[in-house]
């Protein structure tokens, strides 16, 4: 949690039958606030937040808070301090712990949200709304030292420098929930941002196969790219990557067409929702990006106009976004399939583009299955049930409602000439996990065709919780999982950002929280 406190106005009243003890005291409370009080309240913001079980992380902002003290003749300052921050801190966590997330009324004395994220996003709809600025937005949604920290356009461009994978997700859900949000950019800022997107997220329009990847991480300059455009890649297979992304969007492109009052405006939400749709599109050259988008735009526009949406209703109080997002951790036992991600950049394995989606499915398929062959048909449908969570993460793009032992692999010959290539960097003195193969495969020791196959199982069957939002996912295995053999070649390094999945991917080695 943040403890920064930062109190606008301290208003004192003083009640004693004494009017000599009641100027002294005032004259203690004028001191203390000038140097002992921010000294006492350290910690006391985070102690409160705590006691009313917000969640870490959370912003609060508060109108009033009205504390009674019952003050002793000739109280120590020191003491008073203590005294005051002592009731400060059991005031404010009595106050959070009766309000519920979000800006559920004007008047309340207290608004708090899981982050800045969603107090933001919330400052944003109510712009999109039309409705006034709250009284907590400049205190925290407001901390900027740009010359218009609400404007829209600052808030978007914030969220991008501070998480690239958050704020793409977060403007293709606003697009999603209301398409008035066209109308909080103009035109011309519409334009750049759209441009800034495409700059951001797609590859350069004259790609270079021979530099290695850039490395990944959540930086503004970090751009890690995916290196799947080879220079026999067609144009139209880019196309139709694009063209059926798009025609999953039409409905929301119409109502954002609709809202707007300008293609323009509504151009950087559809390229928000198409990359968060199809993540594989990053790996086009921005040049046809921005081509798919204002020809989308002008299909849009020459159609006959649709009736306006309906006006959504205004949110009620529920749980935040950012917290409600975070899915509870899923035990997994294939954690391992998610380092193969590093190694599939490292070598110049990463599909093309237009493939990506299929075959990034294809290889987790094909690795999951060769590491549990071993088992009775039964008991392998029910253990590859058990990974859906990570291979939706593995292959976002790929449809898995079905039963995962019911899907087929699209192109067997790719996707295990591809495994073959990774198993064959696979470091040679590679230890299971501890407990591992026995939590997969029982008393009964697993038999594997090959020395390749062993390895495969043994870098892929390591159990651990898997946490993922929209645009992240966390891997966390215990202590005893560290291998040095992995360590030694990078294998268990963090990936990072990964715009080609849409997510950061982080792994975390450490008792579970």
């Amino acid at each position: 949690m943040n403890d920064f406190v930062d109190i606008a106005r301290l208003s004192t009243r003083i009640r004693s039958t004494e009017a000599e003890h009641a100027g002294m005291l005032a004259g203690q409370v004028r001191q203390l606030a000038d140097r002992q009080l921010a000294r006492a309240l350290e910690g006391a913001g985070d102690r409160a937040l705590a006691r009313a079980r917000l969640p870490a992380g959370a912003v609060v902002a508060v109108q009033r808070l009205e504390l009674h003290l019952k003050v002793a003749v000739d109280v120590p300052g020191d003491e008073l301090a203590a005294g005051w921050a002592a009731a400060f801190e059991a005031g404010l966590a009595r106050l959070l712990g009766s309000v519920a997330p979000g800006d559920v009324d004007d008047d309340a004395p207290a608004v708090w949200f899981a982050d800045a994220w969603a107090a933001e996003r919330r400052h944003l709809e109510r712009r999109s709304q039309g409705a006034t600025d709250a009284w907590w937005a400049a205190d925290l949604a407001g901390d900027d030292d740009s010359a218009a920290p609400l404007e829209p356009i600052t808030l978007l461009r914030r969220w991008l420098q501070r998480d690239p994978a958050r704020a793409l997700s977060t403007l293709a859900d606003l697009a999603r929930g209301d398409a008035r949000v066209t109308a909080l950019l103009s035109p011309a800022e519409a334009t750049a941002l759209t441009r800034e997107l495409l700059q951001r997220f797609a590859r350069p329009d004259t790609p270079s196969r021979t530099a290695d990847p850039p490395p990944s991480g959540p930086g503004p300059d970090a751009l890690p790219l995916a290196p799947g455009t080879t220079p026999g890649a067609s144009r139209e297979a880019h196309s139709a990557l694009l063209q059926s992304a798009l025609a999953r969007l039409a409905g929301f492109h119409a109502r954002l067409l609709a809202a707007a009052g300008s293609a323009e405006q509504a151009s950087p939400w559809l390229a928000a929702l198409l990359l968060a749709e199809a993540p594989s599109a990053t790996g086009l050259p921005a040049a046809h990006l921005a081509r798919a988008l204002a020809e989308a735009g002008a299909a849009g526009q020459s159609r006959p106009a649709d009736p306006p949406p309906p006006e959504p209703t205004p949110p009620v109080a529920s749980p935040d976004d950012a917290e409600a997002a975070r899915l509870a951790p899923h035990p997994v036992n294939a954690g391992g399939l998610l380092l193969l991600l590093r190694p599939l950049l490292r070598l110049d394995l990463l599909p093309a583009p237009e493939r990506l989606g299929a075959d990034l499915g294809d290889l987790a398929l094909a690795a999951l299955r060769r590491v549990l062959a071993p088992l009775p048909p039964g008991e392998r449908a029910v253990a590859e049930e058990r990974e859906r969570p990570l291979l939706a993460v593995f292959a976002p793009e790929c449809d898995w409602r079905e039963r995962i032992a019911l899907i087929p692999i699209r192109d067997p010959a790719t996707a295990n000439a591809r495994l073959d290539a990774l198993v064959a960097t696979i470091p040679a003195d590679i230890t299971a996990a501890p407990g591992a193969l026995r939590q997969v495969f029982g008393l009964q020791p697993a038999r594997f065709g090959t020395q390749a196959d062993t390895r495969l199982a043994r870098l892929l069957l390591r159990p651990g919780a898997l946490r993922a939002t929209p645009w992240e996912a966390e891997l966390s295995w215990p202590l005893a999982a560290i291998d040095l053999a992995l360590r030694r070649a990078g294998w268990d390094q963090d990936p990072g950002w990964l715009p080609w999945l849409g997510r950061t991917i982080r792994f975390r080695f450490g008792d579970p929280t």
